[in-house]
């Protein structure tokens, strides 16, 4: 297999754990934990990744506990616990599960902590969690982003008041608007690009939520707008933005790549406003080749 340049690897064991638990790569028994070396350690953003557990198990019968697992990254600048990918586990769930991308991409930011989250008490969890994953070069026309990969990452938009800045005071985002990416946010270079082959988007939020709330990244095609990206990507109410402090992916919708965004729609779903709100990107790609006529 050493042809493919692929990493296969362990990354995370858990057993018997029986409440909420935020742990770096390795492994963690009834409490005590145990590093590992990451095995994605090196590069920032993986072009091609998969999550899978196995050996899923939860303790106590049909009346075992909850448990959410997020798989999380603190490498993006600026920013901890942004989620990758997540997954809900209980008694009845499978021994074997594929976690899929909360972006709905195929690759993954540089994974840095699984979050054992015991929604309902009833029984240790025990899992193994293995990954798949490689990546490319990826280019840039302009700098990389405080990284010495060909990556821009780092906040398109804030909304709060600061020097230089689209808002005069610390409102942030207090009803529906349009955030013109060059003038009102930043592109940050995506703007040198056309189409870049992967992407991640997050919404993270400040210390005062009210209302809920979505969030849609924007490109043009031919003179028309549309979406690419979206909190709402399942369609519905909507509203997945509404806690302080949390950090919500921004979901593609065609598949993981992302056109040169141009706007991001800020959609006031229940009435109320965030304050500091952050719209936070990781993205790369290659140049690219065309066939000759």
């Amino acid at each position: 297999m050493a042809f493919s340049k692929v990493v296969e690897a362990r990354i995370w064991g858990v057993t018997s754990q029986n409440s909420d638990a935020r742990i770096t790569t390795g492994d963690s028994a009834a409490g005590t934990f145990t590093g590992l070396v990451n095995p994605l350690k090196g590069s920032l953003l993986w072009d091609r990744a998969q999550y899978i557990l196995k050996t899923v198990a939860v303790a106590g019968g049909a009346t075992g506990g909850s448990y959410t697992v997020t798989i999380q990254t603190d490498a993006v600048v600026g920013y901890t616990a942004l989620p990758i990918c997540s997954v809900v586990l209980g008694p009845n769930s499978p021994t074997t599960v594929v976690m899929g991308s909360s972006h709905g991409s195929p690759g993954s930011p540089l994974p840095t902590h699984m979050f054992i989250d015991q929604t309902a008490t009833g029984g240790g969890l025990t899992l193994q969690c293995h990954v798949i994953a490689k990546q490319y070069r990826g280019v840039l026309g302009s700098p990389a982003s405080n990284t010495s990969e060909r990556i821009i990452q780092g906040n398109m938009l804030r909304g709060a008041s600061y020097s230089g800045g689209p808002f005069t005071d610390g409102r942030g985002m207090t009803e529906d608007a349009t955030f013109t990416l060059g003038t009102t946010g930043s592109t940050l270079g995506l703007h040198r690009m056309r189409l870049w082959d992967t992407a991640f988007y997050w919404v993270v939020n400040g210390v005062s939520v009210a209302g809920t709330h979505d969030v849609d990244l924007i490109s043009v095609i031919d003179g028309t707008t549309f979406s690419f990206a979206s909190t709402n990507a399942v369609g519905g109410a909507g509203g997945a933005v509404s806690a302080a402090g949390e950090k919500v992916p921004i979901t593609s919708l065609i598949g993981g790549q992302s056109p040169s965004p141009t706007a991001i729609i800020w959609t006031e779903v229940g009435a109320g406003g965030i304050s500091d709100a952050r719209v936070v990107v990781l993205a790369k790609s290659g140049r690219g080749s065309l066939a000759k006529s």
